[in-house]
């Protein structure tokens, strides 16, 4: 146990230390788990708040107005580098939230952060001082944002109000409607729609849309291939630029990834392929989604690779998605 942990206090009622100082949270390390964090963290009215996130999260932190500022380290930084980055921003921080074993949420133990709060995962209790209990009731699945908004709902807030999932202000479109697709998937090829069919449904669509082929980062392999057939470029946007440019989309046609969580956050409509992946539990955040899911004798297997015949994402025809894609696209 690091020299700088206390004793960790499970409470009914938690609370957040804080005078004049800021209260540090820890972004979640994925793209789609931040995206479900942001309505809570937005809820924490009142206080000053300060997100420490990796490369991949930072940009959507630095577009959430409640936040104040954002320190930004890459994903592979040690605790030590990420101490030495909280303490260039000299901020007084007086209470933290981490609610994954990150190094972020080490490095909060380092300074020695007196009030640091968290999910009592056994991994990450050893770096706080509270950990903040949420119960699951028994029933059925519920979407992931339920935990980050319980938890700031034990800490005495009300997260629960739409305004904190509105997205930002969105520019002006353009004359001639985007729709954006993207094949790819970080949760491996088990969740990722056929390429055949991803390039009959756009052949569908070309005289209606401008298409943008949006790969992505950590699989960029598919939406080359689907370029190709379709004779046209990938996009090359990526952060920042990334999410601006989904803003301006009429819509998202993507498999299950992180993508379609970054086109929820800015508001843009997703028609998204679930396979491996339990909707109700990580569907984008939004009721302007649909999502095309075809239950199988062994859906919510989670698994990164099918074992078996794909046949989750193959049951899903080309018909049924560009009737999918017309209901929510009007087109």
């Amino acid at each position: 146990m690091p020299e700088t942990s206390q004793a960790v206090l499970s409470q009914d009622r938690p609370y957040l230390q804080l005078n004049e100082g800021y209260l540090a949270i820890a972004s979640p390390d994925s793209i789609a788990e931040a995206c479900f964090s942001i309505p809570a963290v937005r809820g924490i009215q009142a206080v000053r708040i300060v997100v420490v996130a990796n490369h991949e999260t930072a940009p959507l932190w630095r577009k959430v107005e409640e936040v104040s500022q954002v320190v930004e380290h890459s994903r592979s930084d040690s605790a030590r580098k990420i101490t030495h980055l909280i303490r260039e921003s000299k901020l007084n921080i007086e209470s933290t939230i981490a609610w994954e074993n990150s190094s972020a949420a080490q490095a909060f133990a380092k300074i020695g952060v007196k009030n640091r709060l968290g999910f009592p995962n056994e991994k990450l209790v050893r770096y706080l001082t509270q950990s903040v209990r949420v119960a699951q009731k028994p029933g059925p699945i519920v979407h992931r944002v339920q935990s980050y908004l319980n938890f700031v709902k034990k800490l005495g807030f009300d997260p629960f109000h739409a305004a904190y999932f509105a997205p930002p202000t969105r520019p002006r479109a353009p004359d001639l409607p985007i729709l954006a697709i993207s094949p790819g998937s970080d949760f491996g090829d088990a969740a990722e729609w056929p390429i055949d069919r991803f390039t009959e449904l756009a052949n569908e669509l070309s005289g209606k849309f401008d298409l943008a082929i949006i790969p992505h980062p950590d699989r960029p392999e598919p939406a080359l291939a689907l370029a190709k057939s379709l004779g046209k470029q990938v996009c090359s946007s990526e952060g920042n630029e990334l999410i601006d440019f989904l803003a301006t989309c009429h819509g998202l046609i993507a498999s299950d990834s992180s993508i379609p969580h970054l086109a929820a956050f800015v508001g843009t409509p997703s028609l998204v392929f679930f396979g491996p992946n339990e909707p109700e539990w990580r569907r984008p955040l939004g009721k302007i989604h649909q999502v095309i899911h075809e239950h199988v004798a062994c859906s919510g297997c989670l698994l990164n690779k099918c074992p078996l015949d794909h046949r989750c994402m193959t049951e899903i025809t080309s018909a049924a998605a560009l009737a999918e894609a017309h209901s929510l696209f009007g087109k």
